[in-house]
């Protein structure tokens, strides 16, 4: 076997060049969130383009293309030996907040965006296959405001509320297998960090010899090491036609990290401000374990329907020594299709893949004393690009979290994902004159 060397090189530039700018672009790819202010923020969905449109399912999947970082031994299957599956996605995200306050509806809205994924998967024999990969885990994104009246002597005040950052996990996974079986494992690095500030603002003009503004500042830096592993069964029922039962299991692991804090204050008056700076403090923050289970049927270049379920341990979840009661375990429910595309159709609308799906989750905390659920749908299309086998997706996912009916705060939200997914060939066999 002889490996192109040119390619090679240059898609390796490629992804080193990648990963080092979107380190902190990826761990914030999320929209503005009142509900990402509790623990290590709002948990991203997996956003890969192609299964974000087919309603978030992966554990059940098998088969050609079919591989993704929610079940490693879905790679096995999904990359042949001759080739190598790149995909990088981007996505925006947009959203409309809404909330019944004495009588009235308050409305807010917020758009951002950036890489939503990064993966790499190649072959190492025909049994054994690898990935690397790029995702974000969490997004914090938030801004609240309160405003009181605090008497005669103090007057009005706003207290705000405004955090940033998140968890981005780097990959490397493992696959192998045999005939219908496959099992995998999942290594990874998780790393980011969480910037939280609470300022109480006096807007009373008659405290001028009084501090005007009061801030508290919280930075944690996290990092840690995490794994995922993973099994699919994917039985031949009749020719072409598969049925594939997969679980992933992602292990309970510990961020270790570093919080410093700081105290200011702004005297109007003196117009001077006094810092008062912590020591950074070490401590843990413990992420919850995890279990996804998914069936699929496929016929093997035609479609592939499927659902997912998913449990996950919230209750685990521990920062710097403290659990938080109100917190509970979660659980998801996706289902998607997928009609495939097929490059030699003499109909041009044939040559597209379409997907859909749609999804329903609950979420770790409470509002008004009720449970916080999400729930939307997604399509999408696969564009084939002309002379090669990758394809251009597109996505398009809409929901909804919370309930005015609830007494909670509404969010409509909708993300736009295109990703670029590209199959080469790498491995050719020599020729001989």
């Amino acid at each position: 076997m002889v490996f192109k060397k040119g390619k090679a090189c240059a898609v390796a530039v490629l992804l080193l060049c990648t990963v080092l700018s979107s380190f902190k672009i990826c761990a914030q790819t999320g929209m503005m969130s009142p509900y990402s202010v509790f623990g290590p923020g709002y948990l991203q969905p997996y956003l890969n383009v192609r299964n974000m449109s087919m309603g978030g399912i992966g554990a059940g999947l098998s088969g050609k293309g079919n591989m993704n970082p929610f079940n490693p031994a879905t790679y096995r299957t999904g990359v042949d030996t001759l080739s190598v599956r790149f995909d990088l996605g981007f996505n925006v995200s947009m959203n409309n907040l809404a909330q019944e306050r004495d009588g009235e509806l308050l409305r807010n809205q917020s758009t951002s965006g950036g890489l939503s994924n990064l993966e790499f998967y190649f072959p190492v024999c025909k049994w054994y296959k690898m990935a690397v990969y790029l995702i974000p885990l969490t997004d914090m994104f938030y801004k609240t405001s309160y405003f009181s009246d605090a008497g005669a002597f103090i007057g009005q005040t706003q207290l705000t509320h405004e955090g940033r950052g998140g968890i981005a996990k780097l990959g490397w996974g493992h696959s192998l297998g045999w005939g219908p079986v496959s099992v995998g494992a999942n290594l990874n690095y998780q790393f980011g960090r969480l910037m939280q500030t609470s300022t109480l603002s006096f807007m009373d003009d008659t405290l001028a010899a009084y501090a005007g503004q009061a801030q508290f500042y919280t930075e944690t830096k996290l990092d840690g090491f995490s794994a995922d592993v993973g099994i699919t069964v994917a039985p031949r029922i009749k020719e072409f036609q598969y049925l594939t039962i997969g679980a992933s299991y992602s292990f309970k692991s510990t961020l270790y990290g570093r919080r410093t804090t700081m105290a200011q204050g702004i005297f109007s008056g003196l117009e001077d401000t006094a810092y008062m700076p912590e020591a950074a403090r070490k401590g843990t923050v413990t992420m919850p374990s995890s279990l996804r289970v998914g069936v699929s049927y496929e016929y093997v270049d035609q479609f592939v329907v499927g659902a997912d379920f998913a449990y996950t341990w919230w209750k685990e979840y521990q920062e710097y020594g403290n659990r938080y009661d109100f917190f509970r375990n979660t659980y998801a429910a996706n289902i998607g299709a997928e009609l495939k595309n097929n490059p030699q159709a003499t109909s041009v609308a044939r040559r597209f893949a379409y997907r859909i799906g749609g999804f329903f989750q609950t979420h770790y905390t409470a509002f008004s004393g009720k449970e916080l659920f999400s729930y939307g749908f997604s399509v999408g299309l696969g564009i084939p690009v002309r002379k090669s086998r990758s394809l251009i997706n597109v996505g398009l996912q809409f929901g909804q979290t919370g309930a005015l009916s609830r007494g909670q705060i509404r969010e409509n939200f909708m993300r736009v994902g295109v990703s670029l997914s590209s199959v080469e060939t790498w491995f050719v066999k020599p020729k001989y004159d």
